[in-house]
């Protein structure tokens, strides 16, 4: 039984696209580990691990508007606060 329907298929063919093809892009784009150009592995809580429970402390810094700009968007696109996105990069894992 297919997972598409009617107007499935005729989206599908309209675009040259068997049913194969998107669900084999499904299964690479859910994944949390290939790095497919999209997103990159998913990194889970970093600072938040249970094993950790070192108080966190804030921190301020002065950035040039633009910078903070460009962090602002990054975090956006990897659906988390700035803190956590900085945290991330200074941790290595973005």
């Amino acid at each position: 039984m297919s997972d598409f329907n009617e107007q499935d298929k005729k989206l599908l063919a309209m675009f040259g696209m068997s049913e194969d093809q998107v669900r084999d892009d499904v299964t690479r784009m859910e994944s949390e580990e290939a790095d497919h150009g999209i997103t990159g592995p998913v990194h889970y809580g970093l600072h938040m691990l249970p094993e950790n429970s070192e108080e966190m402390v804030s921190m301020t810094i002065k950035l040039p508007k633009s910078q903070l700009e460009a962090v602002t968007a990054a975090a956006k696109r990897y659906h988390i606060s700035r803190s956590e996105y900085v945290r991330r990069q200074l941790a290595g894992a973005i």
